[in-house]
């Protein structure tokens, strides 16, 4: 099975859109929603790992998350590696993995 690891960039970015949507809609429904479709992702890019969108930025690749979010990452024979995860409704000159 191929090893899911994430930067810590991408965990501290995670963790703050978690962490907005739970204070910004004084609920986690939607934070949970979008934990739930991350991972269902993650676990899609297991078995196609080349689903996503090749960025131009080192060797990445891009996926989209209930269509707000884009989770960039890269592939290896053993492992996935996240690098970012970004709300694309910021500034995109914010995502150096864009």
């Amino acid at each position: 099975m191929i090893k899911i690891i994430w930067s810590i960039r991408a965990r501290k970015q995670f963790d703050k859109v978690y962490q907005y949507w739970t204070n910004h809609n004084e609920s986690n429904i939607y934070s949970e929603k979008i934990l739930d479709e991350t991972l269902r992702m993650i676990n899609h890019l297991r078995d196609q790992n080349k689903i996503g969108l090749k960025s131009s930025t080192k060797e990445l690749r891009r996926v989209l998350i209930l269509e707000n979010f884009s989770l960039s990452y890269r592939l290896t024979k053993k492992e996935i590696k996240i690098f970012s995860f970004f709300d694309n409704r910021q500034n995109p000159k914010k995502n150096k993995f864009n």
